[in-house]
């Protein structure tokens, strides 16, 4: 086994296919929703739907978060990663899984979605025996590493339930209620994959914008707030309860965010860095989108009365791609075209720098791909939620166009980080000038 010295990156070659590949996910996605029919409009849960919210969710968010974390970990924790070659065989297992899980779960083979359903478990597994020890998990002293202690701790919850609805498909152990799925999603989505987007967000957004340091006024509540509301909630949610219950947990669910928006939005307001770029185009937008998935997640809740047309589906379909693509989406978009730069140009030019003219990190990525991929993605989530809302089919699948295209050009941007190679202009990028 290799082992990675505390506070030293990991090699590129480990941690950039997590970001590479991530995006073929969201592409899939889409593609999926390009191919949807009717009965998306009359229910969340048939099998086409299922299938590209699985896509995004464990091929593209997760596998993005995957990579992070790794990267993050030793680099910024101290932590270490015990074997880079096990880091690389649960690369290889969740790629295999999540794609075999797709596939199988569109066609709605439950024999088969057991057995890749099993590998993504293994993959989770591999990922906190190595994720663990590389963040520190469960010390005290980060905020951040609260975070994503308390974000693992929802994995395992989710994959722990998911695992559980795979075996009542084939065995009829319990039967499968819109309130149980419920349940499920909201472990997955505002436990996994909320948490991890908050408190990424609490280390990225000082570092990319320059905030003046100082812990953020609502962090340490936010978490909590967001914890309690989602276990709480998912558990309520998983008894099928009547409207009042599912508004209050709706609302008690959107408190935890909430804070974190404040924290966000006053970490922007404050920061030193006053031009902006992808980050902060993509964080405002998250932000937006936060808003709005609240606001759909409460109408959600309310169900049948308020809903388009009497289908509560087109409120929760909305919901969802708001809350997956809009929110954690853009997140992520606006963290990944940030973060590869520096760990491309950390492998390449950082001993060089001092001692020959390197290129700037802006340098190795074009910024009109990166703002046109953020348009289209952004797009994508609106045309597709307003479509949704709407029940018209062939909006829906140009939302569904538009978002796998706006995933192969997230791919093309990341790619084009890796491979191009910038000229230097000597003069202009004197030896160890970093530009954010």
């Amino acid at each position: 086994m290799t082992v990675v010295s505390p506070k030293e990156s990991p090699p590129l070659g480990v941690i950039m296919p997590f970001f590479v590949v991530a995006p073929l996910g969201l592409a899939a996605a889409g593609l999926m929703l390009l191919l949807a029919g009717h009965d998306a409009f009359l229910a969340v849960n048939v099998p086409r739907v299922v299938a590209a919210t699985h896509a995004a969710v464990l091929g593209w968010l997760t596998l993005t978060i995957m990579g992070a974390i790794y990267q993050l970990g030793p680099a910024v924790f101290g932590g270490r990663l015990i074997s880079l070659r096990l880091v690389r065989l649960q690369f290889a297992t969740h790629v295999i899984s999540v794609v075999g899980f797709i596939l199988v779960l569109e066609r709605w083979n439950v024999m088969a979605m057991s057995v890749f359903g099993s590998g993504i478990v293994i993959s989770f597994i591999l990922f906190l025996v190595s994720a663990i020890p590389a963040v520190q998990a469960f010390r005290r002293g980060s905020v951040v590493r609260a975070y994503v202690s308390t974000g693992m701790v929802f994995l395992v919850a989710v994959a722990c339930v998911g695992a559980t609805y795979l075996g009542t498909l084939e065995h009829l152990w319990f039967p499968v209620t819109q309130g149980r799925l419920s349940g499920h999603a909201h472990l997955g989505l505002l436990g996994w994959l909320g948490i991890m987007v908050m408190g990424v967000s609490y280390q990225l957004v000082p570092m990319f914008q320059v905030v003046p340091k100082g812990t953020p006024r609502f962090a340490l509540a936010a978490l909590a707030t967001t914890a309690v509301a989602t276990s709480a909630g998912a558990i309520t949610l998983m008894t099928d309860p009547a409207m009042p219950v599912r508004v209050a947990v709706a609302v008690a669910m959107a408190a935890g965010p909430a804070l974190w928006f404040y924290d966000v939005a006053r970490m922007l307001r404050t920061r030193s860095r006053r031009v902006a770029d992808i980050h902060t185009r993509a964080t405002v937008l998250a932000l937006a989108f936060l808003v709005l998935a609240a606001v759909l997640g409460v109408l959600a809740a309310i169900g049948e009365p308020v809903s388009p047309g009497g289908d509560p589906a087109r409120l929760q379909l909305a919901y969802g791609i708001v809350a997956i693509g809009g929110w954690a989406g853009t997140s992520a978009i606006g963290n990944s075209f940030k973060i590869v730069p520096f760990l491309v140009w950390n492998a390449r030019y950082r001993e060089r720098a001092g001692l020959e003219p390197v290129p700037l990190v802006a340098a190795l990525v074009s910024e009109t791909w990166t703002h046109a991929t953020l348009v289209i993605h952004a797009l994508a989530v609106v045309l597709l939620a307003g479509a949704a809302l709407l029940g018209q089919l062939t909006l829906f699948r140009a939302g569904g166009l538009l978002l796998a295209l706006g995933g192969l050009s997230e791919c093309r941007v990341l790619l084009s980080i890796l491979i191009q190679r910038p000229a230097v202009q000597r003069g202009s990028a004197q030896a160890g000038q970093v530009t954010r």
